[in-house]
């Protein structure tokens, strides 16, 4: 027997993987289920069920058989786990009165069937704890015979339902008839007393916990009736801490100062008479019956986030020729925020050749290194920049190569005194270490053409240095 039991399983799981992918598929669209609330956005933070809806099919056979308990609401599928979590508060409802209830189906892919099968929780059950088999009378309220023939894609069942108080929940089940599954679909509903006038409020809009807010950010409604905005009905929450700014306690919030603020609007769950109580998630709006108000929008303002620091440095070639051991190496800085500025340059055994210093906020700024006692070599130059405010250290390094000039006469190294540039002068490239000579007259006038931005005629690395220089060596 324990050798049979895997293969049991394992036949069953072939089943319904078999027929998971076929042809019947549907949800509950009328009261909606907890599902369907999901991919209409009634439901919020549901996961990948949001997509499919009509995806809840497992084995056959509730209560006796069918998915686990803890595991109904989603079927049993891992991927649509969201859908298990069960609280007071946590699913949007749909009020219900007990006796005449019509539900209906939406088949994406109807297919032949047994029958359809609802079931409703007891009075005393938990809704604080995961749905079990134990939270229902497990004698189907209404059985809806299937004929072994194939559905309309969209189907009313005419049921009649017990008398209940309060939040309850009604498992409806399609018992598929050529495969071993059915599908299983929840609907989250309040229970309104039928001896009662109808609700005096309607739900008109809803709190939806999107996203964490901070200190000083504000969540507010926004009330409108058949003419526009009335501002003067403005419910703002402007949030104390980061704590308050977590999604679902800003939401829960707002809908407790909505409460105490408003008379003729409402946010939470409907409790008994005209009560609502804030949850600490999603919170329906509600509007009162004769106020004239049409809807309620929730908007967030959030204040912009503080600008990173930012140290960028520019004008850096790839090497330089020395003078004698000597180098003025220039370069700039442009930074954002409020920064103090070392730049040191370090030879390849990690000594120090020199250093400059400064502060920057917002702005571009040249600096210049007065370097002498250079040797030819790798060397690194080092830029560090502490933010004044506090926070974490910027730096940069950049690798440099120094060189010994070449042998020869050059009156400039490029791009010094650019408009000195004439036929017959020769100038150091410091990024290929070779000398260049400007061509005569009627071309040396693109000799001194050069800026950073408009590099053409640069000798050895512009697109058109030919037109304007000579190599010399």
């Amino acid at each position: 027997m324990a050798v049979n039991q895997p293969l049991h399983r394992l036949a069953v799981i072939t089943a319904l993987l078999a027929s998971g992918g076929a042809l019947a598929h549907g949800y509950i669209s009328s009261p909606e289920a907890r599902n369907t609330l999901c991919k209409n956005g009634g439901n919020i933070g549901c996961g990948a069920i949001q997509w499919e809806p009509q995806s809840l099919e497992a084995p056959s056979g509730f209560p006796n058989g069918g998915p686990a308990d803890g595991d109904i609401a989603s079927a049993g599928h891992a991927q649509f786990a969201e859908l298990n979590a069960q609280t007071s508060d946590r699913w949007t409802k749909r009020t219900v009165s007990a006796g005449a209830i019509d539900i209906s189906w939406t088949f994406t892919a109807n297919h032949v069937t047994r029958n359809w099968r609802y079931y409703l929780t007891r009075q005393d059950w938990d809704p604080n704890q995961p749905i079990s088999r134990s939270s229902f009378d497990l004698t189907p309220f209404c059985v809806i015979d299937g004929g072994m023939v194939q559905p309309p894609k969209q189907m009313t069942h005419s049921c009649t339902l017990p008398a209940r108080t309060g939040y309850q929940l009604i498992l409806g089940v399609w018992e598929v008839g050529d495969t071993p599954n059915s599908f299983y679909n929840l609907i989250d509903a309040r229970f309104q007393d039928g001896e009662l006038p109808p609700l005096a409020w309607s739900q008109s809009g809803t709190i939806y916990p999107s996203v964490d807010l901070k200190a000083g950010d504000r969540a507010m409604t926004r009330v409108f009736d058949a003419n526009g905005e009335r501002p003067e009905l403005q419910t703002v929450l402007t949030v104390a801490s980061d704590e308050q700014g977590l999604k679902n306690n800003w939401a829960q919030a707002l809908a407790s100062k909505i409460n105490a603020e408003q008379s003729e609007i409402r946010a939470g769950q409907p409790g008994s008479g005209d009560s609502f109580n804030p949850v600490y998630g999603q919170n329906p709006v509600y509007l009162k019956a004769g106020s004239g108000l049409a809807r309620v929008e929730i908007q967030l303002e959030q204040q912009p986030a503080p600008v990173a620091d930012s140290l960028v440095v520019t004008g850096l070639a790839d090497s330089y020729p020395l003078d004698g051991g000597n180098l003025k190496l220039d370069f700039t800085l442009a930074v954002q925020g409020d920064l103090s500025v070392t730049a040191t340059l370090y030879d390849h055994g990690g000594a120090a050749k020199g250093q400059v210093k400064t502060d920057i906020k917002d702005a571009s700024q040249s600096l210049s290194l007065a370097l002498t006692g250079l040797s030819a070599g790798h060397h690194q130059l080092v830029l560090a920049g502490t933010p004044k405010g506090g926070g974490a250290l910027l730096q940069q390094t950049h690798d440099l190569m120094l060189q010994d000039p070449v042998s020869g006469d050059y009156q400039y190294v490029f791009p010094a005194s650019l408009s000195s540039y004439k036929g017959g002068v020769k100038v150091l490239q410091p990024k290929d270490g070779k000398l260049y000579q400007c061509k005569p007259f009627p071309a040396e006038g693109w000799c001194s053409q050069w800026s950073s931005n408009a590099t053409h005629y640069e000798p050895g690395v512009g697109s058109h240095w030919q037109e304007a220089w000579l190599l010399v060596q």
